[in-house]
């Protein structure tokens, strides 16, 4: 896949912007804050409907107009079309449309223009709490699964539903089962189907992350993920759903008492794990500054791989920023994984120089001035 043009209005400091990208390097590159993130943004918002930076739709807005807009157009490997439209009001109503229709939801757009994206946010997934490394198995999932995104979708409103009922009964100091439970029902259904495919994830892509890993710490370490599902005990990858209802039904019957006395729900998939481990000792734990940022370039490039494989498609990847915290060594294996895997890349960068004496030799690359909002193609 590659994203040919884009159009963005009214996105910060983007007024007006229209820019056509080469299949393979595009290096933006200017000061701080002149609107090179920004452009990433943009793409991320066709391909996930929100931007990457995890801010709301309405901090994006442009502060002298009352919407902003992005268009997108794109090509997959079989050199078929694809379009997108996001336009956003004031009013905080987002309308989407694509080659597959008008008035779509956030939902339909996802996995439509697969991205991988490395940003220096992104550090948390390996040094952060479990509701990160939740959230970078849930983004590759939905990607590759229109039926995840559904049991996600579903799993959530349940849940909300459950736990202000539990905040009622807890207050009010009356349970009324016949109105929890049919809630209960749905998180136990739903929660199966989201436990066994992240168990599926998690042997589908533990090889690949441990030889990407080699392959950018040139062997020093071993390294493992192991994903602990709350609520559900050995479980494999050949554990059926069914199996996995009941663990989870048993899960919330013995929890009965003390969900009514804290006034929330203590088992299910928002409740689990990825444990990223190196040297057999947990990541978050004992992982050096440069361990994390070898094991956070390892996952980011086995997601690609994961995508590329699921997808039949290859992903576009998405680097903000990213070269700024790393050595030379690490950089120069970054380019060498998107450039030999021929993915369409776009790099935000303060140092434009420095990135050209660093490319691969007869890389395609072109580069990009961006001053506040405005582009220069060199």
């Amino acid at each position: 896949m590659y994203v040919s043009e884009i159009l963005i209005n009214n996105l910060r400091n983007h007024v007006h912007s229209e820019l056509d990208f080469g299949k393979g390097l595009n290096v933006l590159f200017g000061l701080n804050g002149s609107g090179k993130t920004t452009i990433l943004e943009a793409i991320s918002l066709c391909g996930f409907s929100k931007s990457f930076m995890h801010v709301n739709d309405s901090s994006l807005m442009n502060k002298e107009e009352a919407f902003w807009h992005v268009s997108l157009n794109s090509r997959n490997d079989f050199d078929i079309p694809y379009k997108v439209n996001i336009r956003f009001n004031g009013s905080g109503k987002k309308q989407i449309s694509s080659t597959f229709g008008d008035n779509l939801l956030p939902k339909d757009v996802i996995g439509e223009l697969p991205l991988v994206i490395l940003s220096p946010d992104y550090k948390n997934i390996t040094s952060g709490s479990p509701a990160d490394r939740r959230e970078f198995i849930d983004k590759i999932l939905a990607q590759s699964s229109k039926i995840y995104v559904e049991d996600i979708i579903k799993y959530k409103k349940a849940l909300k539903q459950r736990n202000n009922l539990l905040i009622r009964a807890k207050t009010e100091r009356h349970y009324n089962p016949q109105v929890i439970e049919p809630w209960t029902e749905v998180l136990i259904k739903t929660g199966a189907g989201i436990i066994k495919r992240r168990k599926e994830f998690e042997v589908e892509f533990v090889n690949t992350f441990r030889e990407r890993y080699k392959d950018v710490s040139k062997g020093k370490e071993e390294v493992w993920l192991e994903y602990v599902p709350s609520g559900v005990k050995e479980i494999d990858g050949k554990t059926n759903k069914d199996e996995i209802k009941e663990s989870l039904k048993l899960a919330f019957e013995k929890a009965e008492k003390e969900e009514l006395r804290r006034g929330t729900t203590l088992y299910g998939p928002q409740k689990d794990e990825l444990k990223i481990l190196i040297n057999s000792g947990v990541a978050k734990e004992y992982a050096s500054q440069g361990q994390h940022k070898s094991l956070l370039i390892s996952l980011k490039f086995s997601e690609f791989h994961y995508l590329k494989e699921k997808k039949r498609e290859t992903p576009v990847v998405l680097l903000d920023d990213i070269f700024s915290e790393l050595d030379i060594e690490r950089a120069e294996k970054v380019l060498e994984m998107v450039t030999s895997n021929s993915a369409q890349t776009l790099i935000t960068v303060t140092d434009g120089e420095t990135m050209k004496k660093i490319m691969p030799h007869k890389a395609d690359c072109r580069f990009y001035k961006v001053d506040n909002g405005l582009i220069y193609k060199e």
